[in-house]
């Protein structure tokens, strides 16, 4: 088995779509849904995995950092810079491990962490 896609929730998926856009490198596979009850867009990165966002008319999420997307980068440093640049908020890092991994934590506009991870 291989997992297919993670689903979040959102507030809003016009912004998240702009975020996973615009900042995150990701293009939107499928859209699909009604404005007036529930939408739902697929969104893939580079290798093709992907993230389903659905936004319900009327409900608030609130995730406070209980989902989290793990990312592998190359240059840590240069990831939190790209994000400061962005406007995303950093919550810790970056920093080193005693073993060489250097990890950087931030939060979308949703508040789904995202961790990213630079290994030695």
């Amino acid at each position: 088995m291989n997992i297919g896609f993670i689903t979040i929730p959102v507030n809003s998926l016009e912004d998240t779509i702009k975020f996973y856009k615009e900042i995150m490198d990701f293009e939107v596979v499928t859209r699909f849904g009604s404005p007036e009850q529930l939408e739902i867009a697929f969104m893939a990165d580079k290798k093709g995995n992907q993230l389903e966002f659905i936004q319900r008319k009327g409900e608030r999420v609130q995730h406070d950092g209980l989902i989290s997307i793990g990312f592998n980068v190359e240059d840590i440093e240069a990831t939190a810079e790209y994000l400061k640049s962005h406007q995303v908020k950093i919550t810790d890092g970056p920093h080193t491990l005693p073993s060489g991994v250097k990890l950087l934590h931030a939060h979308d506009l949703n508040d789904v962490a995202l961790g990213f991870v630079q290994r030695p």
